[in-house]
């Protein structure tokens, strides 16, 4: 099920992770029709996800993602299409959440996958000079 690679290494905002996730995607196709299907990821982040599916997608289009293993769904947008499909005809799509989350349930996430930007506590009763 694979390993990790940086987002420093690769100039990528989280940490990428190889692993196959069960999910169902819902969408419509490159003639307007509307479609759910059971597919794998191939890789994840907080970001988004490689996933291969049977139907042809378009740049742009929006695509609903729903993981049964949690309960949890998120919208999210075609950002890559491989132009070239598989011996299986399945064709490789990248998939940008709309709200940057760990929709997998993974439950060790890389470090980078926490909330980046922590604000200091507010003090109480703060004096101003």
């Amino acid at each position: 099920m694979g390993g990790a690679t940086t987002p420093q290494a690769e100039g990528r905002r989280s940490t990428r992770l190889a692993i196959s996730i069960p999910i169902v995607i819902t969408g419509a196709d490159i003639e307007g029709k509307d479609f759910i299907e059971g597919v794998r990821t191939q890789v994840v982040n907080k970001h988004g996800a490689k996933i291969a599916t049977m139907h042809r997608l378009v740049m742009g289009a929006e695509v609903l993602i729903e993981n049964p293993a949690n309960g949890r769904s998120v919208n999210s947008i075609v950002v890559w299409l491989d132009g070239n499909p598989s011996p299986d005809d399945k064709r490789s799509v990248a998939l940008q959440l709309m709200e940057a989350q760990n929709i997998w349930g993974i439950s060790f996430p890389p470090e980078d996958w926490t909330v980046e930007l922590r604000e200091d506590p507010p003090t109480a009763n703060r004096t101003i000079p």
